[in-house]
């Protein structure tokens, strides 16, 4: 049978197994050290009724009460999150002193590389997509003070190594990011020297055939593209085109001529497609004033003959011999695969003859 002993003094209230333990145990207990628990534990409560509960505005990733993060993150003060924060601090605090902690290196290196990342157009959300560690504390990592020095001063190995084993290097950057299209030009050109058309190589890459056009031209590309380029040059750069059929055939030789005309280089001509120097080529180069009266019965009869594989001349001529003929400025740019702004370029100064 339990015994309850209550103290009218301070209200101090115990059970006991006996009344000898009662009588011997009870009066022990400090008065004193009872009402400091009671006020100790009146403040936690008042603070508590108090606390701030704050919802997480996170997008990407929703933080819940009684977690850490939702006390770091959204500086939430419920209940719940503050006891998760205290319960964190204990065990980080138990791990240190036992010597369990995991160690803490300088930052600077992470802070550097960072830097030549992002300087290399490999951006904080690429970054952290490639190595889990979230933006924001990728933004923090790679911030300098007034001084150019890092805001961060240490940090975790496993951190740091996740971070430092990304390299500056075209696979990691994002897909949107744009870089010097010199290689993308060349795969392009040596693939059309073969005799793959732009036509065949917009439907491999599931591009349009202008869309492939400014990528042949434009100083820079997207990493996308430069990635898909080069994947299509490495399987198609020892295959043939197809010519099963009389259109086929032709669209393979237009391609070739508009390539040698050029001096476009096949696969074969380049030891390193993205550094080497161009080499020199003993092929002569058509003049580009040449008509080659093949070449223009045969764009305005369609037959695989588009703008792009013409001559300046052999452009203008087919155009004004279509004009000739009553065709519109919409029916000649659909037929050669151009725009009606060039037609009407080339229509222009016929005109007035």
């Amino acid at each position: 049978m339990r015994i309850t002993r209550t103290c009218a003094s301070c209200g101090y209230t115990a059970d006991y197994a006996s009344a000898p333990l009662a009588d011997a145990h009870h009066p022990r207990h400090s008065c004193a050290k009872h009402r400091l628990a009671l006020e100790r534990a009146a403040r936690r409560a008042d603070r508590a009724g108090k606390r701030t509960t704050r919802e997480c505005s996170h997008a990407g990733r929703r933080h819940s009460h009684g977690t850490r993060a939702a006390y770091v993150k959204d500086r939430c003060r419920c209940t719940a999150c503050t006891a998760a924060n205290t319960a964190a601090s204990r065990a980080a605090n138990r791990e240190r002193a036992y010597g369990r902690r995991p160690p803490l290196t300088d930052a600077g290196p992470v802070h550097d590389h960072l830097v030549a990342l992002r300087a290399a157009g490999i951006g904080v959300e690429r970054i952290a997509e490639l190595t889990g560690v979230s933006v924001s504390h990728i933004r923090t990592l790679a911030a300098s003070d007034r001084g150019h020095s890092p805001v961060t001063r240490r940090i975790h190995l496993s951190t740091a190594a996740r971070i430092l084993i990304v390299s500056i290097s075209d696979e990691h950057r994002a897909p949107h990011s744009r870089f010097d299209a010199t290689g993308t030009r060349r795969r392009l050109q040596a693939l059309a020297a073969i005799g793959w058309s732009p036509e065949l190589l917009a439907a491999e890459l599931d591009r349009r055939t202008s869309s492939l056009q400014r990528s042949m031209t434009s100083p820079s590309v997207t990493a996308r593209t430069a990635r898909d380029v080069a994947a299509l040059y490495e399987r198609l750069e020892n295959t043939p085109p197809p010519r099963a059929t009389r259109r086929q055939c032709a669209a393979a030789e237009a391609s070739q001529a508009h390539a040698v005309a050029r001096g476009w280089l096949p696969p074969m001509a380049w030891d390193d497609i993205d550094t080497d120097a161009p080499p020199r080529s003993d092929a002569p180069r058509l003049p580009t004033d040449d008509v080659d009266e093949i070449a223009v019965e045969r764009a305005m009869a369609g037959d695989g003959i588009q703008y792009a594989g013409l001559t300046p001349a052999e452009q203008t001529q087919v155009v004004h011999r279509l004009t000739e003929r009553g065709r519109s400025l919409r029916d000649i740019a659909a037929q050669l695969a151009t725009t009606k702004r060039t037609v009407s370029r080339h229509r222009g100064p016929l005109s007035s003859r």
